[in-house]
């Protein structure tokens, strides 16, 4: 079961870098309202600020691997 959720995932995962760029670009306008105006005792803040941060790192892995698949 386990094996065949890989092989349908890895089938599945064809990133390109227009999508690449669109996420980072998104993302980190997103990180950046974020930090406008910060208000860390609200635990919404505080989730809302590590998903971003984590699709931030999250978008620059995925531009990087499609970059380097193509050399």
């Amino acid at each position: 079961m386990y094996g065949a959720v890989l092989d349908s995932l890895e089938d599945r995962y064809n990133p390109s870098v227009p999508s690449a760029v669109i996420l980072l670009m998104g993302s980190s306008f997103s990180l950046f309202l974020f930090l406008n105006s910060p208000d860390f005792t609200n635990p919404y803040y505080v989730f809302g600020i590590g998903v971003t941060g984590f699709t931030l790192l999250f978008a620059a892995v995925m531009l990087v691997s499609v970059l380097l698949k193509r050399r």
